[in-house]
């Protein structure tokens, strides 16, 4: 693959360096705020009045409202992206992110939980929209780097968030510990808006009467976009649908296989435990994973992370102590940090960087599949049929389309090396 360089004297104060540590900052603060919520999610619903087996088929609703709404969004604010500039679709994102947050204790019905969550996927998505950034102005020899750095900002975040949203929802309650979130998650959207720059220039493609005819030419930005994909940016695709299928999925009914195992009266604080080892591992991952790639080949790494992250989530099915469900977590979350920013970097690797924006809008489809399919189908579906250990291990299917994919696409080494 390309050598990937460190920073070094020179870089520092240009402009892809600037917005890369705004948009780190931005990521961490928003992904951080972000963990408050979701593994606790199903608990809130049963403050609410639900049953265990109720709250677990209405996050299914919830995720999949979600999913549905970012899925649906992603390709416009793609294309708007690539036409007013990137800078202002991250702030959007991180800021509908944290608002959806800070109103949920507003509301006291699993239907109205649903409709701001529904909301909220829409108008959220930080992550595509920071990728389309910092791509857009960071040299090739350094993308890989630098995509690492923002997967490992999100996982830092996340391991950061769930174990103090852990701590905080045993303490102060767990409405109080979504307004905690939301208001740290905004302080992201905040530093993206202070200390990003961007000096925008539409291309000339783009160029028209604004607000003329617009569906006929969001049309057109996707018949365009879907011109420049290939097999290697359908494999990355299909990997990021398996990403957040298998992490919302699992993610949304984690609380309910905990439950099983650990003592009543320590589910919420081993709940965030348990997710803040998976995301403190899988940051190890994203760190090491461009440097491995250097060394061993992105196809190669590529593939042992995919089968490890498969195969470990028969034993989180399986096992009926906390100390192996925490081993198999940590383990596979190594795994998923290292297929996460390779998959993304192939993206920017293989696209045009005027079209960009969109593409990566497009990637959103598959990841808002995922985040869509994964909670309707392992907590509403699976859990409600055959019990939550078993949906656990059937976490491994998410991930069978990329490495189906990944054994086919023999061009990976080479494309990395011409990036």
């Amino acid at each position: 693959m390309a050598p990937t360089r460190p920073i070094d004297r020179a870089d520092l104060g240009t402009p892809w360096v600037r917005n890369a540590v705004a948009v780190v900052g931005g990521m961490f603060a928003t992904f951080c705020g972000y963990s408050f919520f979701v593994p606790f999610l199903a608990l809130h619903l049963q403050d609410l009045g639900l049953s265990p087996t109720e709250s677990a088929a209405w996050v299914g609703y919830i995720g999949f409202v979600q999913g549905v709404g970012f899925a649906t969004s992603a390709p416009l604010w793609g294309m708007l992206a690539d036409r007013v500039g990137r800078k202002p679709m991250v702030v959007r994102a991180m800021a509908a992110s944290s608002i959806g947050m800070l109103l949920l204790p507003l509301f006291d019905s699993a239907l109205a939980v649903l409709l701001v969550i529904l909301v909220r996927g829409f108008l959220a998505g930080p992550g595509t929209a920071a990728v389309a950034l910092v791509s857009a102005v960071t040299p090739r020899d350094r993308l890989a780097m630098v995509l690492g750095w923002i997967d490992a900002s999100q996982v830092l975040g996340i391991s950061l968030g769930l174990a103090a949203g852990g701590i905080l929802a045993a303490t102060i309650g767990i409405q109080k510990t979504f307004v905690a979130g939301g208001c740290f998650g905004l302080l992201g959207s905040l530093l993206v808006l202070l200390m990003a720059r961007e000096d925008f220039v539409r291309p000339e493609k783009f160029r028209g009467p604004s607000g003329r005819n617009l569906m006929r030419r969001f049309g057109g930005a996707l018949t365009q976009a879907r011109s420049t994909l290939n097999p290697t940016i359908v494999f990355a695709f299909l990997l990021s649908s398996g990403v957040w299928m298998s992490q919302q999925g699992t993610g949304y009914i984690m609380p309910l296989r905990v439950q099983e195992i650990a003592q009543p009266g320590q589910v919420a604080l081993f709940t965030g435990l348990a997710a803040s080892v998976f995301a403190a591992a899988m940051f190890g991952g994203v760190l090491l994973a461009a440097r491995l790639a250097g060394r061993w080949g992105y196809r190669q790494v590529l593939f042992a992370g995919l089968i490890g992250t498969t195969v470990l989530f028969l034993p989180q099915g399986l096992v009926g102590e906390l100390w192996p469900f925490m081993l198999a977590r940590a383990l596979q979350g190594f795994c998923t940090g290292l297929v996460m920013p390779l998959g993304r970097a192939l993206i920017a690797f293989a696209s045009d960087r005027a079209d960009r924006g969109t593409v990566y809008g497009l990637s959103g489809v598959f990841g808002g599949v995922g985040t869509a399919t994964g909670p309707l189908l392992y907590g509403t579906l699976l859990t409600a049929t055959i019990g939550v250990g078993p949906a656990f291990m059937l976490g491994a299917l998410c991930f069978l389309p990329a490495l189906l994919s990944l054994l086919r696409r023999s061009e990976i080494n080479a494309l990395a090396a011409r990036g």
